[in-house]
């Protein structure tokens, strides 16, 4: 333990547990690939040891196993629950392009570009888009009642979605909120406000 200057009283390091190094780790991948996400690094950044990360992950390919589960758990699963909290099928949709709009892009292109060279990252990716436009397609068919059209409609919306995030740059804020508001409104027939 290092004591300070000022006081002479001891500091302690902080506490993480293994969330919060999970956590840490994909805000981390917003500007550095999965190669610079090294067990030194993630140290550094919490101002944790080697023995904090130890303690919870067996070594560098555990915590990365977890770290995509995190991710796909966080970023995907969670929020498909909370949507689902909503009713009316616009306000799940709403609230489904609010989440997406919330979710982070530097991470996810980071694990996009992991999975073009790591059959396990490959696997959680193609198991996230999967899901994400699963449950579009599940939105889409409740709202058209048209189960090949739901399909279409979910591919469509989805890769506008990744599109946005992956064109450099990528199309953010109000003007992402436009391209939505136009594809909901013109393709998916629906009765939304304008974004502001």
């Amino acid at each position: 333990m290092s004591k300070t200057k000022q006081t002479g009283k001891t500091k302690t390091p902080p506490r993480h547990n293994a969330p919060d190094l999970l956590t840490a780790g994909l805000d981390m991948l917003a500007g550095i690939s999965i190669e610079q996400l090294t067990i030194d690094a993630l140290c550094r950044h919490l101002g944790v040891t080697k023995g904090s990360f130890y303690h919870h992950f067996k070594g560098r390919r555990d915590y990365q196993e977890r770290l995509l589960k995190h991710w796909t758990e966080q970023w995907t699963e969670r929020r498909m629950r909370d949507a689902d909290n909503t009713k009316n099928i616009q306000q799940r949709f709403l609230e489904m392009v609010t989440m997406a709009e919330a979710v982070p892009q530097g991470p996810e292109i980071s694990i996009r570009a992991w999975a073009q060279r790591d059959p396990l990252a490959r696997e959680h990716l193609e198991y996230v888009d999967t899901v994400r436009m699963e449950y579009l397609r599940s939105l889409f068919e409740e709202l058209t009642g048209d189960a090949d059209r739901a399909q279409h409609l979910s591919q469509l919306g989805y890769c506008l979605y990744v599109g946005t995030r992956m064109v450099a740059p990528p199309i953010t804020g109000l003007e992402h909120a436009k391209l939505f508001h136009l594809m909901a409104t013109e393709v998916y027939g629906l009765d939304l406000p304008e974004p502001e």
